[in-house]
């Protein structure tokens, strides 16, 4: 393109100096005159071959296009002849330099000074000679300049209405490329989440079922030790701990199928509550205020939480009371788990708490782990607009 550009300068020169040597030759200047034409001239065509240099600076550019022409009509006023139209058809080149490279509003105007310039000297013409032949040159002159303004500006509007099409579509494509970028983050994350997710319920309902199940085959060992009838009881129990712990994994795979089993959350706490206790002998107590408002995914949560700190508290604070409370409001739902376990002097967070933590994340709500006294898990989870 650069190469383009130059090869359209020195064209230009060319044609420049060889309309001038022409237009000498019919000028028959003496001394005096051809000088300042010659000096004239030079002038011109440093101003003229200068805008390659200083296209990027746009006032200094369009300015050397009024530079131009008053050179030009300086040349010509030094002219012996009235009209010399070989000096005349400057103004021509001027013109579509003028109307092709500025902006399509400034190089209407500029080119319609240009024109009107250039008929100074068919004014002067007729002036001196009045007759048809004079007025029908001015006339076609005129005509020919109109005619060249309104074919390069409708080439300028043309090519700037391309190079919007141009951007418009590298943008686009820029976008485009933009949004797959997004996308293809999008699905990652996804795939991640939904594996942290697996994870999670994975962890949260066979961990909460195998501690059940560990305490009931204790249970029975202790039982078939002191010759307690209980012992076949408390098998049975496990075995159906077992099962219940094989049914929670099958219920994770068909929520990964889309075959995800709706229950009300109450319904679901209060079911999770009883079987932990009967499993267990943990005394559970339950307190839920506000009303409770049937929101899934709020209450799926709420339920993974509720069976991890309950499992924590058996599993690792040993403790045989747990109080539950549940605080309802139109925009949030409030827990509290406190046991009486033997609490822990420094809480690290294992990948029971993070799930704790990273469910109540989801919902913009906070959580913290207490040990006073027993341990007490309590947080907060903001509802979805219902």
């Amino acid at each position: 393109m650069e190469k383009y550009k130059k090869f359209l300068y020195i064209l230009k020169a060319v044609i420049f100096i060889s309309l001038f040597t022409s237009a000498l030759y019919f000028e028959s200047a003496k001394k005096q005159r051809l000088i300042i034409l010659c000096l004239l001239f030079i002038a011109f065509l440093v101003t003229n071959m200068g805008k390659y240099f200083i296209k990027d600076k746009k006032r200094v550019y369009i300015m050397s296009f009024a530079a131009d022409t008053a050179l030009i009509y300086l040349i010509e006023f030094n002219s012996r002849l009235l009209i010399n139209y070989f000096f005349h058809s400057f103004y021509i080149i001027v013109l579509l330099e003028a109307t092709l490279t500025l902006q399509l509003t400034r190089g209407i105007i500029l080119g319609t000074l240009i024109v009107l310039v250039s008929m100074i000297k068919y004014i002067y013409l007729i002036y001196y000679k009045f007759n048809l032949s004079s007025v029908s040159q001015m006339m076609f002159f005129f005509m020919i300049n109109i005619l060249i303004l309104i074919i390069a500006s409708f080439a300028q509007q043309n090519k700037q209405e391309k190079e919007k099409k141009d951007v418009l579509y590298k943008e686009l494509l820029d976008a485009h490329r933009k949004l797959r970028e997004y996308t293809d983050e999008v699905n990652r994350l996804s795939v991640i989440e939904e594996r942290n997710r697996i994870a999670r319920d994975i962890h949260d309902n066979l961990g909460h079922n195998m501690t059940a199940l560990i305490m009931q085959l204790q249970m029975a060992e202790h039982y078939m030790k002191t010759g307690s009838g209980k012992t076949q009881e408390m098998l049975q129990s496990s075995i159906q701990t077992a099962r219940d712990s094989l049914s929670s994994i099958r219920e994770v795979v068909e929520t990964l199928r889309g075959k995800e089993r709706i229950i009300s959350p109450e319904k679901a706490v209060r079911t999770l509550i009883d079987e932990f206790s009967q499993k267990t002998g943990a005394e559970i107590n339950l307190n839920i205020s506000g009303e409770v408002i049937n929101d899934v995914k709020a209450g799926t949560a709420l339920y993974h939480i509720l069976q991890e700190s309950l499992t924590n508290s058996v599993r690792h604070g040993s403790a045989t009371r747990i109080d539950v409370e549940l605080d309802y409001s139109e925009t949030s739902v409030s827990f509290s788990i406190k046991d009486n376990g033997r609490g822990s002097e420094s809480i690290k967070e294992g990948f029971g708490m993070k799930g704790i933590r990273e469910r109540v994340d989801d919902f913009k709500g906070s959580v913290e782990f207490q040990s006073l006294n027993g341990f007490n898990v309590k947080g907060i989870l903001y509802l979805e607009d219902v």
